[in-house]
């Protein structure tokens, strides 16, 4: 049995920059640049929605 299930859109904290909107990178020399975020842009917020489809089936346990 397939049952699907949609979860509305909700704002989360963006996982990329842990919401500060800015993303540091470190340079080969040791030193930072600091860019803003290109998953939040710069807010350190997003929209997440989701789709998901469940497959139930009954387990049959394998016979020895």
């Amino acid at each position: 049995m397939k049952h699907q299930v949609t979860k509305a859109p909700k704002v989360a904290l963006c996982r990329k920059c842990c919401g500060t909107g800015q993303w540091r990178q470190k340079r080969e020399d040791g030193t930072f640049t600091v860019e803003q975020c290109s998953q939040c842009e710069g807010s350190g917020r997003v929209t997440v929605s989701a789709v998901m489809e469940y497959d139930i089936r009954p387990y049959k346990q394998k016979e020895r």
